[in-house]
C-alpha cells in the first residue's frame, strides 16, 4: 500500500540519497519538460513552536530551508510535484519534487519510488540524526 503523499518526501529523505539521486536524474533527463511553477525558493525561515501550558506560539529561531514546486512532462503524462526540505539543498529538493510528481502520475519508475519510499520509512527516527530533516504539515520529522 503506497504512504500517503504528505510522507513521500519525508520517506525519501531518509532513504539513500545516492539511490534517490540517480532515479531522480534519469527521470529528468528523459523528461521533455521540467517547468517551475514557482521560483525555487532556498533561505531562512522562523521556525514557530506552540508553549505546551499556555498555548502561545513563539519562535525558536530561523531554520535553512528549501522549497521547490514544478510541473514534470514526459511522453506518458504531465504532473506537478513539489518538496520543502529543512536544508539549504536546493538541488536535492528539487529531486525529490520530481520524484514526487512522477510518482504523483505513476510513471514507469513509480515501483522504484515507492521502493525508495519504503527504504526511507522502514528507518528509525533516530536514523535521521545526521541527515538534513523535512518539515510536513509544521511538524519535524523524528520529532514526537
Amino acid at each position: 500500500m503506497r504512504p500517503e503523499r504528505e510522507d513521500w518526501a519525508i520517506a525519501l529523505a531518509a532513504a539513500d540519497i545516492a539511490k534517490v539521486a540517480a532515479l531522480a536524474d534519469r527521470i529528468r533527463a528523459r523528461a521533455t519538460v521540467v517547468e517551475p511553477l514557482a521560483p525555487p525558493r532556498e533561505g531562512l525561515m522562523l521556525m514557530q513552536a506552540r508553549d505546551s501550558v499556555a498555548g502561545v506560539a513563539f519562535h525558536l529561531g530561523e531554520i535553512p530551508m528549501a522549497r521547490v514546486h514544478l510541473r514534470l512532462t514526459t511522453a506518458e503524462s504531465t504532473a506537478e510535484g513539489g518538496a520543502a526540505l529543512m536544508s539549504d539543498d536546493l538541488t536535492l529538493v528539487t529531486r525529490l519534487a520530481i520524484l514526487d510528481a512522477a510518482l504523483s502520475t505513476d510513471l514507469p519508475e513509480a515501483p522504484e519510488i515507492e521502493a525508495l519510499i519504503a527504504e526511507g520509512m522502514a528507518c528509525p527516527p533516530s536514523a535521521l540524526a545526521g541527515q538534513d530533516r523535512v518539515i510536513c504539515e509544521g511538524r519535524i520529522s523524528g520529532s514526537s
